[in-house]
């Protein structure tokens, strides 16, 4: 038994050592995530959303949360079948240099959303009852209007700072 196990972990130091040595002729030096070079992984998946949601000009950040250059628009409509009702898990925005508009969906939640949108924010039109993961900074107007719940100024103001202090509700 104790033969066979000895055998068993030099074959496991050996495939390890083979994949290690696979791994870096692969030559990963360039990329921080292997995986993500590989097809596979939590980079691989977020890029492959954006590139569904048709969201361009992006960057991954270490921390896997999204900045991007442009304005995003994740427009589904609620009648249809692929209606977005949350962000996926993996999907944080973090800043968005432009305007964020995820109105017209069936979200539930806001959680995702960008921190900080530099132009405006727009959740309107979906099956909200709250707006926490709103973003925390809006420079432009916030619109929030016809979900399950009408938000009033003092609850929105109290989640973000908009900076115009433009709320349509």
């Amino acid at each position: 038994m104790v033969l066979k196990n000895k055998y068993i972990n030099k074959i496991e130091t050996i495939l390890r050592k083979i994949v290690y040595e696979s791994l870096n002729e692969m030559n990963f030096e360039r990329r921080k995530d292997p995986l993500g070079a590989l097809g596979v992984g939590r980079r691989k998946m977020i890029e492959d959303w954006l590139d569904e949601m048709g969201i361009m000009h992006y960057t991954i950040n270490d921390d896997m949360t999204i900045d991007t250059n442009s304005n995003v628009s994740i427009y589904t409509q609620k009648s249809h079948e692929k209606s977005l009702v949350k962000f996926p898990d993996f999907i944080q925005f973090n800043e968005v240099n432009g305007w964020f508009d995820c109105g017209y969906n069936s979200l539930v939640s806001l959680r995702g959303c960008s921190k900080v949108v530099k132009a405006n924010f727009n959740c309107i039109h979906n099956d909200l009852e709250y707006l926490e993961g709103c973003p925390e900074i809006v420079n432009g107007y916030f619109r929030c209007h016809d979900n399950k719940v009408e938000f009033t100024k003092e609850y929105v103001l109290s989640l973000c700072d908009v900076r115009k202090n433009w709320i349509i509700n």
